[in-house]
């Protein structure tokens, strides 16, 4: 016989644990037989004698036993006044159902369904559903089994549920919730009484008409309001118009990312010609003159470090890119942009994915615009965020009642489009050159001066210029990675899927690098890469969401492989063929892709970057002129790079060389590579 090795206090808390499932059980069986007598009487269409009599029983309590329900044989009259006495009966029991579940009180919530109708969300119960279907407008939902009501209705609808109070419970919609859409019209906004003849003729002349809509739902809230267009559709251009408009408040505080500040600098000269070039400021050292700025230009990092100056220039409209930066409260940055926030007229955020995983990280945009929106945190975290109490406090980590977030978000602040709604409006691939931050570039090595003396030799041949350009070329793509790297590592931060193209597998390397540093999975394929390989590594970004790049080499991955899980193609090199590089970019646009492609061209100033660009533009403006090129890099977004007085232009190079030598020099540049190219730069050296 086996022995117990359990100790004495374990055997009680063991038998403890049986007593208490025991009584539980026994409740359990009480209420079904309770439930089942009740069940015994609705159903019944005969009472007895005795039953006619019956009077509801003191202290709101109902007991009903199987005696109540006496069968007998009546005739037909007395079976009909029967069934009369048996529905009153009847009525009676489901009115006091709730009260006999031992106190048990049903709970629910109304939310936000749309701008006309909300919805309770409730455990069925007989008694409430013969109040829904009391109400006029009534809908019921078979489909999750839901009940909702016109919100005009809501005021009768919490009247009513006042009958059953003691039995049922449910939370009503906000007070903030019923006094936005309560005296919303519900008629879609009309903008043809916006004048936006204040706004520069060159940025109002290239908009879309979606992106028009977007400056008019700016001013229409007086310049305060979050843009979260999807990726691609102009959050730049659009915010721009809005900030001319109330062009009286600035100065004007632009704050992004360090990768894209120049990016900035170069969409206000070529949307706003009218704003003089000295009035706009990119600040990048902690040294630099900011005092006389009209329109100044920052990061997040320095716009934290310089706050008090930034204070004190009183700018009367601030634009905060990439906004979801500011997610976290407890954050230097977010707490230094509360404060430059809080003293300006107009504030606009831009962010393609303002609440990057938690309704929580929304807070913080939503409170700088409109602070009044929201009682407190705290309330909108219980409402929005899912809150829940635990031994640690409250966390407002989930999300709750989203729909009824984002109607509120879009009536007060927040417009939202993303490509598929304005696909019609779209070209099929929208070009974008983004200049990298020249701080990031080491355009001034002894290399870089070097190779940039060569080409500004004017005794060279054809074949040496090319020499030349090719080693500008390849220093070049060493001198961008920096810059290079930052841009990448914010691109990852945004989680947008997205294809990389480079050529040198130094850059390649060094892009790699940032995924391999953020833990985050990708794909390379390159010219070292087999054919069965590819096969899995495309079926791999294409399939898994958690795949977030595709590193492709521009020569080696520029044709026979389908990247439609993207919308977003990087190039942070040039290739001085444009042919090429229409091919790579179709990777993405091609047979399988429903949306509109876009596509960025990372340029660096001072670098061969200020010859290849204006090279590619022009071959292809002289193929689509002879009908061979549907592609043309004259329409990109942003403006061609300037060159220097005593920089000859790109064209002069190459005026030498016949057609034969050109297509052997892009074959020759096709297969280069940084290893290779060191060869090929000692054999120039010793000819």
């Amino acid at each position: 016989m086996m022995t117990s090795t359990l100790t004495k206090e374990q055997k009680e808390i063991i038998e403890a644990k049986r007593q208490l499932a025991l009584q539980r059980r026994n409740e359990r069986l009480r209420l079904q037989n309770q439930q089942s007598h009740i069940t015994a009487v609705d159903n019944s269409s005969h009472i007895s004698s005795n039953a006619r009599d019956w009077h509801p029983p003191a202290h709101n309590q109902l007991c009903v036993t199987a005696s109540t329900c006496a069968v007998k044989s009546l005739t037909p009259y007395s079976k009909q006044t029967h069934k009369e006495e048996g529905r009153k009966f009847s009525q009676f029991v489901h009115q006091k159902k709730p009260s006999l579940s031992t106190g048990v009180v049903i709970t629910g919530n109304c939310q936000l369904l749309s701008k006309e109708r909300f919805v309770v969300i409730v455990p069925y119960q007989e008694q409430l559903i013969e109040m829904f279907k009391s109400i006029d407008s009534k809908v019921y939902n078979p489909n999750d089994r839901t009940w909702n009501f016109a919100l005009e209705d809501y005021h009768v609808f919490m009247k009513k549920l006042q009958c059953l109070k003691g039995a049922v419970s449910v939370s009503g919609l906000p007070d903030y919730v019923l006094k936005t859409f309560l005296k919303c019209t519900h008629e879609p906004e009309d903008y043809r009484g916006v004048d936006l003849s204040r706004i520069d003729k060159v940025l109002i002349d290239s908009l879309m008409p979606f992106q028009r809509e977007g400056i008019c739902f700016g001013i229409s809230r007086n310049g305060r309001c979050l843009l979260a267009d999807d990726m691609g559709l102009g959050k730049t251009i659009q915010s721009l118009g809005i900030a001319h408009y109330y062009r009286e408040d600035w100065p004007l505080l632009i704050v992004s990312p360090s990768s894209v500040r120049y990016l900035w600098a170069d969409a206000i000269m070529t949307w706003l010609p009218s704003v003089p070039y000295h009035s706009v400021v990119v600040v990048t050292t902690s040294t630099d003159n900011m005092k006389e700025a009209q329109i100044l230009i920052t990061s997040y990092d320095m716009m934290t470090r310089r706050q008090n100056e930034l204070k004190q220039m009183n700018f009367g409209m601030c634009i905060m890119d990439e906004s979801h930066f500011l997610k976290s409260p407890k954050a230097a940055r977010t707490q230094a942009a509360q404060k430059l926030l809080k003293s300006a007229r107009r504030v606009v955020m831009l962010s393609g994915t303002p609440a990057l995983s938690r309704p929580a990280e929304l807070y913080p945009q939503i409170s700088a615009i409109d602070p009044k929106l929201f009682p407190s945190f705290f309330e909108f975290g219980i409402r929005y965020c899912g809150g829940i109490k635990n031994s640690f406090g409250w966390d407002f980590k989930g999300s709750s009642n989203m729909k009824e977030l984002q109607l509120l978000l879009e009536s007060k602040l927040m417009i939202r489009r993303l490509k598929s709604d304005v696909i019609s409006q779209l070209p099929p691939k929208v070009r974008q050159m983004v200049i990298l931050n020249p701080e990031e570039i080491n355009s001034k090595s002894a290399e870089m001066k070097r190779c940039a003396k060569k080409l500004e030799e004017e005794n060279l041949t054809g074949m040496e210029r090319r020499g030349a350009l090719l080693s500008y070329y390849c220093v070049t793509g060493k001198s961008k990675l920096k810059a290079v790297q930052d841009y990448i590592s914010d691109m990852v931060d945004s989680e947008k899927k997205f294809i990389c193209f480079a050529h040198h597998k130094l850059v390649m390397d060094g892009i790699c690098e940032v995924f391999n540093g953020k833990k985050k999975e990708f794909i390379r394929i390159d010219g070292n890469t087999e054919s069965n390989t590819r096969k899995l590594l495309v079926d791999k970004f294409q399939s898994e969401n958690k795949c977030v790049a595709a590193v492709l080499s521009i020569t080696a991955a520029n044709t026979g492989i389908t990247l439609t899980a993207t919308q977003l193609v990087v190039f942070a090199e040039l290739y001085w063929n444009p042919g090429i590089l229409t091919q790579a970019e179709d990777r993405a646009h091609r047979i399988g892709q429903d949306d509109s492609v876009l596509i960025q061209y990372l340029v660096a100033k001072g670098t061969a970057d200020d010859y290849i660009w204006p090279l590619i533009q022009s071959k292809l403006d002289v193929l689509n002129k002879a009908g061979l090129s549907k592609d043309n890099f004259l329409e990109s977004e942003t403006s061609v790079l300037q060159k220097s007085r005593k920089q000859p232009s790109i064209l002069n190079y190459f005026s030498e060389i016949t057609s034969i030598d050109d297509e052997l020099a892009n074959d020759v540049l096709a297969g280069i590579d940084v290893e290779e190219f060191e060869t090929f730069e000692k054999r120039s050296k010793l000819h």
